[in-house]
């Protein structure tokens, strides 16, 4: 029994779907019960979520130009895969019903005048459910007997909007009530990932990373053998292959280091939540190259296997810095206090954007986020609103993000990956480091990504690893 996440790159072009669908089809041929999670296309649920900030002040551009992005690019992919002509037409109007939808959110969001975090869940969701549906039907094309489940009616959450958290012990009894005959008859649910609902029934969303953490609660519910990541990466690497070639892939972790990991990926390969219910269960976790399925990525188990004199250096990019920081002389009230920096951070939230690295300081009264490149326009006006005369407000559009992280090197991976930088001129504008365990983050310009992670490569002897060291 096993349970496939597909991510957003499984569904990058019309081709890449093709090859999706074979990959389940193949493994349904091999293990009798099988379910997959789904996520949006590629960009779907930025666009969504911008047409749903972008509500409030009317927003007609952003939510057209969502809308156009949902009906095309599904309906593309409907007119290469899908050639029973009912199938087609049942298809279309699933897809009609769920574009009305978002524009009676839209229109309610922008009568209210204000961000809506339960209105931008309900935008957001459109995206794996608009891929659930395409997906759920090519499959049945492709001789498989699929139906598109949503994530609605198995997750129950609180009323955390754009960060819900899910009641466990419920959904879990929903989700084995739900699709355990499914699986015993065959029959492979297509799971809208990132979703949940409320137990009054509004649509929720876990997040960034909620589609992984969706996989591993279906998973630890049915007591999967295995879940399946498909990225398109192969596993976790040493580096960025295309800035590192020689990168190679870590065979194998244990859970406990991949949580390390998890915390430092700019939730761009693991995220910390989808470890924990497979941790739990003891249920492995395979990270594969959804355009190189032949390759065995990376399998994270309960056995420990040290990283030994090398680790991973993670570098995100497309990312924005926005700042605050009060005037040396303060006006004759001062307005900045901890609850303001708090309530920034809130709406930030609330609006569906993850904060990947935050500074606050009493001392020189700032607070400084970094925010992925299409949330920083929203961003910024939340800072504009609250930060009003008497602050330095900067924003910063092209930084990048690198994490390493060596169990080995320990307590020297910092002042040695710090020198090594210092050497290379590379300029810090944000550091974090681990208090225990041994791993550091740092902000830089984007244009200096490249030159910082082959001096860390290098410099940490990330390079010196061979096949036969990873083999071992």
């Amino acid at each position: 029994m096993r349970v496939l996440k597909f991510g957003a790159a499984a569904f990058a072009d019309i081709e890449q779907m093709q090859q999706t669908v074979a990959i389940i089809r193949d493994m349904h041929r091999e293990v009798h019960a099988l379910a997959v999670v789904c996520s949006a296309l590629p960009g779907i649920t930025d666009a969504l979520l911008r047409a749903a900030r972008a509500s409030t002040h009317g927003g007609e551009i952003e939510t057209d130009y969502a809308r156009r992005e949902l009906w095309n690019r599904h309906r593309q992919i409907a007119e290469r895969y899908v050639t029973d002509a009912w199938e087609r037409e049942m298809l279309y109007q699933k897809l009609s019903e769920l574009l009305k939808q978002l524009d009676r959110t839209s229109r309610a969001m922008n009568t209210l005048g204000e961000h809506s975090p339960r209105g931008s869940d309900a935008m957001a969701s459109l995206g794996e459910r608009f891929a659930a549906h395409v997906l759920a039907v090519i499959l049945r094309q492709n001789g498989v007997a699929a139906q598109m489940i949503e994530a609605t009616e198995l997750i129950i959450t609180d009323e955390r909007f754009g960060s819900a958290r899910p009641f466990v012990d419920d959904s879990m009894m929903r989700i084995r009530d739900r699709i355990l005959p499914m699986l015993t008859s065959g029959i492979v649910p297509v799971i809208t990932g990132y979703t949940g609902a409320t137990r009054s029934g509004a649509i929720t969303t876990l997040g960034r990373g909620g589609g992984d953490y969706t996989a591993s609660l279906v998973a630890a519910a049915v007591n999967a053998s295995e879940v399946f990541l498909w990225t398109d990466v192969n596993g976790v690497l040493t580096a960025d292959p295309k800035i590192i070639p020689t990168a190679m892939s870590l065979p194998v972790l244990s859970y406990r280091e991949a949580a390390e990991l998890a915390t430092l990926s700019g939730s761009e390969i693991l995220h910390l939540r989808a470890l924990m219910p497979l941790a739990t269960k003891q249920i492995p976790l395979r990270i594969v190259n959804v355009r190189a399925p032949e390759m065995p990525g990376t399998l994270i188990t309960a056995h420990t296997n040290q990283l030994g004199s090398w680790g991973s250096i993670i570098s995100t990019r497309n990312l924005a810095m926005v700042s605050a920081t009060a005037s040396a002389l303060p006006a004759m009230y001062d307005t900045w206090t901890p609850e303001l920096a708090a309530d920034v951070t809130r709406k930030l939230a609330q609006a569906g954007i993850e904060i990947l690295m935050a500074h606050q300081s009493e001392l020189d009264r700032t607070l400084m986020v970094l925010v992925r490149q299409p949330d920083r326009i929203y961003a910024d006006e939340v800072f504009q609103t609250a930060f009003a005369d008497g602050y330095q407000l900067t924003n910063v559009p092209s930084v990048a993000l690198i994490s390493v992280i060596s169990s080995v090197l320990g307590g020297t991976l910092v002042p040695r990956a710090v020198h090594a930088l210092g050497q290379a001129q590379v300029h810090l504008l944000m550091t974090s480091r681990a208090i225990h365990g041994a791993y550091m983050s740092f902000v830089l310009p984007d244009d200096e990504v490249e030159t910082a992670v082959r001096v860390l490569h290098t410099s940490l002897q990330f390079d010196h690893i061979s096949a036969s060291d990873v083999s071992r």
